[in-house]
């Protein structure tokens, strides 16, 4: 087994920027992280919070963009998106570009602290057409335990923890109207998120879940249940076939891979209304999104 050290100057070898890596990980330490602001390939910017996004992203702009460059192709002018699980708020200050002044984003954080730099960031960029909510999303009411890990991006509802969040359904949450992209990024609590959220998914044409097999099962279901409860809700999903071309179906896309294609990590599922997945297929081959 590869040894902590080991892995982390693997990690500085394969970076595009080790010099700018390291002075990351030393204002980060400082405490003087937060003084810096770095401005991102699409125009927004967002501060040097100590978090993990945040130090990735102020060592390497480009980086962490495959989820980005997705809000960007599908989401238009005038648009609402919903981003639950919105971390510091790269998406969402994305998403805020992409759909202007008449368009609505609302992004949704769990962690308190980190909820905090999701503020922030929205002030710096004074994106007006954003709103952020502070709480845990469920399929009902009530109050959650969480973690608080230095890797901020994978904190997630647990059984036991000092760190109490309250917890309301997307339901609850949100005015329920046509919304063209619901995001999920939970690690883990997606199944909840959307059974919390039955008249949303109603009024939503694009639905953009992170699956990933382990954390699944931490709630204890399967990535499969997932799909079945957006194919019931009459969605179908978007992937590309063995030659990488678009592709739609209406079967379970995780049970359809083989062993050696199952993602190590997680996938990241499309899921779309039929009335406009031929635009969507359009929008994302347009954007070379099947060429990655």
């Amino acid at each position: 087994m590869m040894s902590n050290w080991a892995y982390r100057l693997r990690k500085l070898r394969e970076h595009p920027r080790p010099g700018r890596f390291i002075l990351g990980r030393i204002l980060w330490r400082s405490g003087l992280s937060p003084l810096f602001v770095r401005e991102m390939p699409r125009g927004f910017r967002v501060r040097f919070y100590p978090t993990s996004i945040s130090a990735a992203l102020w060592s390497d702009p480009s980086s962490r963009t495959e989820d980005e460059d997705f809000v960007w192709a599908v989401l238009r002018p005038g648009d609402r998106y919903i981003d639950a699980g919105a971390n510091i708020g790269q998406l969402a200050l994305a998403a805020s570009m992409r759909v202007g002044p008449q368009g609505e984003v609302i992004a949704i954080e769990a962690h308190p602290q980190i909820h905090g730099y999701l503020a922030g960031n929205v002030e710096l960029n004074r994106a007006g057409n954003i709103k952020t909510l502070n709480y845990a999303l469920g399929a009902d009411r009530g109050e959650v335990a969480m973690t608080s890990r230095r890797s901020d991006d994978q904190n997630f509802v647990t059984v036991k923890g000092e760190l109490r969040v309250p917890m309301r359904t997307l339901d609850e949450l949100v005015a329920i109207r046509q919304t063209r992209l619901l995001k999920i990024d939970v690690e883990g609590c997606e199944l909840p998120v959307l059974q919390g959220a039955a008249a949303i998914l109603e009024e939503t044409e694009l639905v953009y879940c992170e699956l990933s097999t382990d954390n699944c099962r931490r709630f204890g279901y399967e990535p499969e249940e997932v799909e079945q409860l957006l194919l019931q809700k009459g969605f179908v999903f978007v992937r590309a076939d063995d030659r990488g071309q678009p592709m739609l179906t209406e079967s379970p896309y995780f049970s359809s891979l083989s062993f050696e294609a199952l993602p190590a990590t997680g996938y990241n599922l499309v899921a779309v209304r039929p009335e406009v997945s031929a635009e969507l297929l359009q929008m994302l081959s347009a954007k070379g999104w099947f060429e990655r």
